[in-house]
């Protein structure tokens, strides 16, 4: 069990490691069906999140997916939490579960690369973790055939610049498959401060105070708490307890990097930066469309429906290959 779990869903690791693999099975299959597979190619992750009890699932299973070997960059330092206990039991349960090769985890440490590397010429690691601004990438022109991407752009301060770089470290014809979270989407826009099912979109719909608030008066309400959030981003009762106290730290801590972008200016920038647009997809859950009153959607004019219902998006981008 992970004692230090944000949402329920991370708490038994079994579960985490299945939540986890759902936004690379997507991710995997747009590489299949619009850039001919990870098979023998070299995979660049994008934001791979080493400070997460999962940074660098993606690319461990984008080895298993045929990949020739994957480099993952994020703003933390991948040592940051390698000997954090809950990431070595969640590696320990992901190498269980789906035949994760991983080394250091009997000696309570996540090591990608070989722990003997001095005797063996031939034997180097698949999986290179760095330390790296996106809107700074440090590798040569044209190396890369895929560039992955998971909840990542919704956070960068430039991403404009990013999807230049991108262009950039791709080879012509390569391409990238990236999931990201539209600020004005129900669930996922504000990065679970929105507690949909109790006040709809109020991340958009409530200035900053009266957001804390009504964030206090439902944390404080076991009966509202239970039932505010989606059950997989519901906080632990842990976690709930301390937000009851201090709501705006709830806020702040989900929310405050967000660069608030939308679909139509990221699709923008990637087209200014030179990608062909393969594919565009706002995932909506049907169940949701019942929140889209005509009030609300009346109040929340200058979005479209598809913006304010989508969970996230996916794109899948390609480097002209002339």
């Amino acid at each position: 069990m992970n004692p230090d779990a944000l949402f329920e869903y991370q708490v038994d690791f079994r579960n985490y490691v299945e939540a986890a693999r759902v936004p690379y099975n997507i991710l995997a299959s747009n590489v299949k069906e619009h850039l001919g597979g990870f098979g023998g190619k070299l995979i660049l992750d994008l934001g791979v999140g080493f400070q997460l009890t999962h940074g660098g699932l993606t690319l461990a299973l984008a080895l298993l997916d045929g990949a020739r070997q994957c480099y993952g960059i994020d703003i933390a330092h991948p040592d940051l939490h390698a000997a954090d206990p809950n990431k070595v039991a969640f590696w320990k349960q992901a190498r269980d579960l789906l035949g994760i090769e991983v080394q250091g985890l009997e000696g309570g440490r996540v090591v990608f690369a070989s722990t003997d590397i001095l005797h063996f010429d031939d034997f180097y690691s698949k999986i290179t973790l760095l330390q790296m601004s996106a809107s700074e990438i440090y590798f040569k022109d044209n190396m890369f055939d895929i560039v992955i991407s998971n909840a990542v752009f919704e956070h960068v301060q430039n991403p404009k610049r990013v999807l230049t770089e991108l262009y950039r470290v791709l080879k012509p014809g390569g391409g990238a498959a990236i999931n990201w979270n539209p600020y004005a989407g129900f669930r996922m826009g504000g990065h679970d401060i929105g507690m949909p099912y109790h006040y709809p979109w109020a991340h958009l719909r409530l200035p900053e105070d009266r957001h804390v608030e009504m964030l206090g008066q439902v944390f404080s309400n076991p009966a509202l708490y239970s039932t505010a959030f989606p059950p997989q981003h519901t906080p632990t009762p842990e976690r709930a307890a301390i937000y009851a106290k201090d709501p705006a730290l709830f806020r702040k801590q989900i929310s405050y990097d967000l660069n608030k972008m939308r679909i139509p200016e990221f699709l923008d920038y990637a087209h200014s930066a030179g990608f062909e647009l393969l594919s565009s997809v706002p995932h909506i859950p049907d169940e949701d469309r019942r929140f889209l009153t005509p009030e609300i959607l009346a109040e929340l004019s200058q979005y479209g429906e598809d913006e304010l219902l989508q969970l996230f998006h996916t794109a899948v981008l390609r480097k002209p290959a002339g």
